[in-house]
């Protein structure tokens, strides 16, 4: 299936980076690893469903989606404080997630 929407196309690469990342981290770290994963198809799902509202519905969700992308960010935040990864894996998955966040502020114009 074709997706039209460049920011379903971009947050599918995001998860096709990092998701085997997120998934060879350390047991120790297994809740976090478990919410970050959850947190991402949490979002790309929510992408899909708000595509399908009209524009009154769609603001709500696309907010939504806005805390979920902050609360992925902070979690990848955590591992690197943890030392679990190195800061220039923190700031390419920023850097991705500040991209996913302008085309999703764009998409709410």
């Amino acid at each position: 299936m074709e997706d039209k929407l460049i920011l379903i196309k971009e947050y599918k690469l995001f998860i096709n980076r990092y998701e085997l990342l997120v998934i060879n981290l350390n047991n120790n770290y297994k809740d976090i690893k478990t919410r970050i994963i959850n947190t991402m198809y949490s979002i790309l799902e929510d992408i899909y469903y708000t595509n399908l509202l009209d524009l009154n519905k769609r603001k709500n969700y696309q907010r939504k989606i806005i805390v979920k992308i902050k609360m992925l960010d902070f979690y990848f935040y955590k591992l690197f404080k943890y030392k679990v990864i190195l800061e220039s894996n923190y700031k390419k998955i920023n850097l991705n997630l500040i991209t996913i966040l302008k085309l999703l502020f764009g998409w709410m114009k």
